[in-house]
């Protein structure tokens, strides 16, 4: 009787532990490893790459001021590039202090890979704003730290 009891203990407590096992396995995939990774270009200019589960995503950029005569970009000008084909798409979003965060710039509705016009929001020289970039899909958003610029 003691062999049987402690069999079934024995039983009862890998099934246990093969179920937590299967939540672990289970939470583990299902949650995204990111990383983003901070570029700046000149003294204001910011580009936030997304790294999800060790593969590049896509970016974001805020360019402060215009350069370039053959590809010519535009100054406070805000471009989203997604990268991967998944499904998700990328938004580049700016706030000024005290301000809310607004999408300026979004790859959502296009197949992958994708960059979206650069789109300028003409902004008095010298005007702080906080720039960050996010990851969306339907009204989910997973986004960057933010990044505090000059335009």
């Amino acid at each position: 009787m003691k062999r049987q009891a402690f069999g079934s203990v024995v039983r009862g407590g890998l099934a246990v532990g093969a179920a937590f096992g299967m939540v672990l396995l289970a939470d583990g995939t299902a949650m995204a490893a990111d990383r983003w990774v901070y570029w700046t270009e000149g003294n204001d200019d910011i580009e936030i790459d997304l790294h999800r589960d060790g593969t590049f995503r896509g970016y974001g950029v805020f360019n402060a001021d215009p350069h370039g005569l053959v590809n010519p970009v535009p100054g406070d000008a805000f471009q989203a590039c997604d990268k991967y084909a998944d499904g998700k798409g990328i938004e580049i979003q700016r706030k000024f202090e005290g301000g809310s965060w607004q999408t300026m710039a979004t790859t959502r509705g296009m197949n992958a890979p994708h960059c979206s016009l650069w789109e300028t929001d003409n902004m008095p020289e010298e005007t702080f704003l906080g720039v960050r970039v996010c990851i969306v899909e339907g009204t989910h958003r997973t986004c960057s730290d933010d990044r505090w610029t000059w335009a």
